[in-house]
């Protein structure tokens, strides 16, 4: 007796699986078909905002100057627009006419983004982050506008998204002994309908790939604690970090610059006098970070926060596949000390895997190449949903057609020998 599976294997039309995957590739796309058109469309524009939204608006684009200003300079040409301003994060330009950007947390918790002229010092933008197209799309496709109940909904999202293209792959796969060119063509002579069926079809299959690397990866970082523990049960061990939590004593006594001071409660004592610790200067930290790493691009200087004691900068390396970069130094904020260095090439398989997560969903791995298929596939599943409902359309109609043409009594024996 030929089991089921080798039967949808050589011939799927007469397995009773090919039915029930029918069932199921139906009633997903029908029922969450257009949520996950979203989805892909929101996904898709996510990987090609930030260019867009800095193209667009001329005003961000500085003149090229002679020399750029210090990063510490431009920190505090905010501060003086308003001193109780917090830095949180520092994004520095990579070119001669890209800006450096400033994210700060302003007194009422409002985070506020500042675009920097880094030539003269001008405020190019001040605006409230979360409040552009850009961050609204981003939103919308992380969280569905709600991070607590959106997240989770993504999560199962991802994992209907999955299904769909499984259930796909076994209703295109036309069997073994029957699996020739036709099978990747779109007939143009059969009329529209036939000619959407076959656009269908390719479609699914060939972003099958990326589709279901999107799928993992979005329900991966939905739920990342479950995801967290999984891997590491299956690959080991995550990399153990170097990196301190914020209050434990990361200066030393003997440092040069404090030789003569006593580090007590969070205070810098110096004789009888008592002050609030100073931070260094973020020049001093984005110098201290490329000596641990030579010829690494920063991308990102994260000031100290309740999670972090001192200053993150991660850093790209030019072999580095992610885009963010696979490299991390936490700088001490009163010392300028190393206090921890994590480098991409050391970490375990599973540090790997979870934090390569982002970056495969959003395409940043492998450059521009890899951000385009991330375009594409997005930009592919509102294709597959208009195509999709064609499809069940076209069923539907035709079913309705068939039951009106159906006679009630005498007819039923003329009826049944006509649609033989």
């Amino acid at each position: 007796m030929v089991s089921p599976l080798a039967k949808l294997w050589h011939e799927p039309r007469r397995s009773a699986l090919h039915i029930w995957f029918f069932r199921i590739h139906g009633w997903a796309g029908v029922g969450v078909g257009l949520y996950l058109a979203l989805m892909g469309l929101s996904g898709g524009l996510s990987v090609f905002l930030p260019e867009l939204r800095g193209s667009l608006v001329a005003s961000i684009h500085p003149q090229a100057g002679s020399q750029r200003l210090s990063l510490q300079t431009l920190q505090d040409h905010i501060l003086r627009g308003d001193p109780t301003l917090r830095l949180r994060t520092v994004y520095p330009g990579h070119s001669e006419t890209q800006p450096d950007t400033f994210v700060e947390e302003s007194a009422d918790k409002t985070l506020r983004e500042f675009v920097m002229d880094p030539y003269n010092g001008h405020v190019l933008a001040n605006r409230k982050k979360g409040d552009t197209f850009y961050d609204w799309v981003r939103d919308l496709h992380a969280n569905l506008l709600n991070k607590k109940i959106g997240k989770a909904i993504n999560g199962f999202g991802g994992i209907l998204l999955g299904i769909t293209g499984i259930s796909g792959l076994v209703l295109w796969w036309p069997g073994r002994r029957h699996l020739k060119a036709s099978a990747f063509q779109i007939s143009t002579r059969k009329g529209w309908q036939r000619a959407s069926y076959d656009l269908h079809r390719l479609a699914g299959i060939l972003i099958l790939i990326p589709l279901l690397a999107a799928s993992i990866t979005g329900a991966g970082l939905a739920f990342s604690e479950l995801t967290g523990r999984a891997v590491s049960t299956v690959l080991g061990p995550r990399t153990e970090t170097l990196l301190p939590r914020a209050g434990k004593e990361d200066v030393p006594r003997n440092h040069a610059r404090n030789r003569e001071r006593m580090i007590h409660g969070g205070t810098i004592m110096t004789g009888n006098q008592q002050q609030a610790p100073k931070d260094v200067s973020l020049d001093e930290v984005a110098h201290v970070a490329q000596v641990q790493i030579p010829g690494a691009t920063i991308v990102r200087i994260q000031a100290p926060n309740g999670k972090i004691g001192g200053f993150l900068v991660s850093l790209h390396l030019p072999g580095d596949w992610r885009d963010d970069g696979d490299n991390r130094v936490l700088v001490d904020s009163q010392s300028a000390r190393v206090a921890g260095v994590q480098l991409g090439n050391r970490m375990t398989m599973s540090s790997r895997v979870l934090e390569g997560m982002t970056g495969v969903h959003y395409g940043q791995y492998g450059g521009m190449p890899t951000r385009v298929l991330a375009l594409l596939t997005g930009l592919a599943l509102p294709l597959l949903y208009l195509s999709g409902m064609l499809i069940w359309w076209k069923r539907m109609v035709r079913r309705d057609s068939n039951a009106a043409m159906k006679p009630t009594s005498a007819g039923a024996e003329i009826y049944a020998a006509s649609t033989r």
